[in-house]
């Protein structure tokens, strides 16, 4: 992750399996909100350039939704 607010890294995508997936991807922070970032290389007749698309990385659920108390008991 970026040590600093308003810089992000890049790099190619070694997953890149299809057209329609972005040729490169990284991460940035913005105004302190951590984002994706990924970017499309496109030519046109005035040269060539990356298109971009930042999202903003999501909160992920915790793996339990009893506060973190996990029950042993199978109920069937």
């Amino acid at each position: 992750m970026t040590k600093y607010d308003n810089n992000g890294i890049v790099s190619k995508n070694k997953y890149k399996k299809l057209d329609s997936h972005p040729d490169i991807t990284g991460e940035a922070t913005i105004n302190g909100v951590k984002m994706k970032i990924a970017g499309w290389h496109k030519v046109s007749e005035k040269g060539s350039y990356y298109s971009l698309q930042f999202k903003a990385e999501e909160n992920k659920p915790s793996q339990t939704s009893s506060g973190g108390k996990v029950d042993d008991e199978i109920l069937f």
